[in-house]
């Protein structure tokens, strides 16, 4: 079966523009441009035991890249931010360049994979770059490696080439009434555009550390963008679903009552434990030489703990402690030893680390976890052989890691950090900075409403090609489990959002967006209003996850067709 058609949906706000007697005539070519975010699965996160209902063709570099840029040059994306790009030297950078873009890309040390913001040169004009690395600037809770990227557009002047055949091509409406291209009177498309991806921390227990990347990269688009004074259009995949607090912070969703406290809690808790293992793995090893640079001493610890003042987190073990003014002054995160394994994770989403509370409603129940982490004993009975070895395998290796056996990653990335209580970020300041900052406006947000509207399921199946009858799906136990699990999401709040645009085996819901920011159009700014958004693929399509023969990442691709407009 070949990739599902995927339509362009119209957005309400778009057809008050564009139709009845005072619309605006917008040219393909000089009014609008596809904006598109995309995680492209690193080939270096390939693994068998993430994917194991994939085929060997499906997973092999070989395919993929194919099958990614293929689908990438189909949909002819004027601006896009890819995320877990690898290969980009060897396949992505020449490709792109071969097709006529201008590329931006950035990795950290640490990571075989990193970020890209790419666009077409005969539409957008680089003016300047930034980059953002979240575990240099203040207290990180884990060294993670993740980064953020940044560049500063302004549109092509006329008469720049493009390698693309379709970039020259002329539709119906670029023509005047006597079927001659209109004269291009303008120098260039008016406003500037700050463009900006990112790519947040994954771990499901990693909401303080998102929410804190996400103050960080919010504060440093308004700081990057002070001078210039640009549109800022944002994609990227900030791993985190419509009930995380980054993502309610940055929206401005209405969070649980309690999602800030047990953010608090978690913070407490979590540098209680490194810090005692710490301990431990200090006193087991007090025999050989330690390792000065492995674990701060006491004497650093007291320098660092005298810079910085009384962190106030309310109740701290039942105990109130005394308020105090929070000052920040750490340059550089410590580092701990790694400990545990990276992947997978996996915690059911009825157990105790689920966090009950309300939104507003008291039927509603949060979870610090999202519900759509599967758990290895819904696997144990599984009638596939290779989910009940696999759930098996998880479990010992949980089990090794939660028991204290302390199975080394190896290298450094999502490893704890230890430091003291004090060197980190309250949540709620990290809130106020958020909340000080403009609004982020989700435009896959409306999703939900415009399915509905269309009298369609809850995402929309996509149509066949005429001429085509619509293939006809047997079910396996698998993809009805899957269907279980997606439908599930349902019942939790999605703010709007598509029920998932991640769709692996163990893990399926909304992590990537569109943003533009809500605030008056910036004098140097162009004026942006969002004509259409392209639909998601509908489950019946997708079996038990990807990737598979067809989608070549476990993201969907998100597309949102702008208009770009004059004063």
């Amino acid at each position: 079966m070949s990739r599902p058609h995927r339509r362009m949906i119209p957005l309400p706000d778009a057809q008050q523009l564009t139709q009845g007697p005072d619309a605006i005539r917008l040219r393909k070519k000089k009014d609008r441009f596809l904006f598109m975010t995309y995680n492209l699965l690193a080939q270096a996160l390939v693994r068998r035991d993430m994917f194991p209902h994939a085929s060997q063709k499906a997973l092999r570099w070989k395919f993929r890249r194919q099958n990614l840029l293929q689908e990438f040059f189909d949909f002819g994306a004027d601006l896009a931010c890819l995320q877990e790009v690898d290969f980009w030297e060897e396949t992505y950078f020449p490709a792109l360049t071969k097709a006529g873009y201008e590329t931006v890309y950035y990795k950290n040390a640490s990571k075989k994979h990193g970020c890209a913001i790419v666009w077409k040169r005969s539409r957008f004009e680089k003016v300047d770059q930034q980059t953002l690395e979240y575990d240099e600037h203040g207290q990180p809770t884990f060294t993670t490696g993740n980064i953020g990227l940044m560049v500063a557009l302004k549109p092509a002047k006329p008469g720049n080439k493009n390698p693309d055949p379709n970039a020259d091509m002329i539709l119906p409406e670029d023509a005047d009434e006597n079927g001659e291209e209109e004269e291009d009177v303008n120098t260039a498309i008016p406003g500037g555009i700050l463009v900006a991806t990112t790519h947040l921390f994954w771990r499901p227990d990693g909401s303080y550390e998102r929410l804190r990347q996400a103050s960080i990269f919010q504060e440093k688009v308004r700081e990057w963008n002070e001078h210039r004074n640009y549109t800022v259009l944002i994609g990227g995949d900030f791993n985190t679903t419509p009930r995380d607090a980054a993502y309610r912070a940055m929206t401005r969703s209405q969070m649980p009552p309690n999602q800030i406290p047990d953010l608090e809690n978690w913070l407490i808790a979590e540098v209680t434990r490194v810090q005692e293992e710490a301990t431990k793995e200090e006193t087991s090893s007090a025999t050989s030489i330690p390792d000065a640079t492995s674990i701060p001493g006491e004497n650093s610890v007291d320098q660092l703990t005298a810079q910085t003042e009384n962190l106030d987190l309310n109740k701290q073990n039942g105990t109130k402690k005394e308020s105090g003014t929070f000052v920040a002054t750490i340059d550089r995160p410590y580092r701990a030893a790694p400990t545990g394994i990276k992947l997978p994770v996996i915690m059911p989403s009825s157990s105790g680390t689920s966090t009950p509370g309300t939104n507003g409603n008291s039927n509603e129940t949060d979870h610090s976890v999202p519900p759509t982490i599967m758990d290895p004993k819904e696997f144990a009975t599984n009638s596939d052989p290779k989910i009940q070895d696999l759930a098996k395998k998880i479990a010992v290796k949980t089990t090794k890691t939660n028991g204290g056996g302390g199975e080394k990653s190896g290298a450094g990335e999502d490893a704890p950090v230890i430091a003291p209580l004090e060197a980190f970020t309250p949540p709620k300041a990290l809130l106020a900075t958020i909340e000080a900052l403009p609004r982020c406006i989700s435009i896959y947000s409306q999703y939900e409403a415009l399915t509905a509207e269309h009298n369609l399921n809850d995402i929309i199946k996509p149509q066949e090609p005429e001429g085509k009858a619509a293939p006809v799906v047997k079910k396996t136990p698998e993809a009805e489990l899957a269907e279980t699990t997606a439908t599930k999401a349902r019942t939790e709040h999605t703010h709007g959002e598509p029920v998932y645009t991640n769709y692996a085996t163990w893990f399926k819901d909304c992590l990537d967006y569109v943003y533009l920011y809500d605030q008056p159009r910036p004098e140097h700014g162009a004026r942006l209003v969002p004509l259409k958004l392209l639909e998601i693929p509908h489950r019946s399509y997708l079996g038990i996850g990807l990737p598979d023969e067809n989608f070549s990442s476990d993201h969907f691709c998100l597309l949102v067709e702008f208009a770009i407009l004059a004063q």
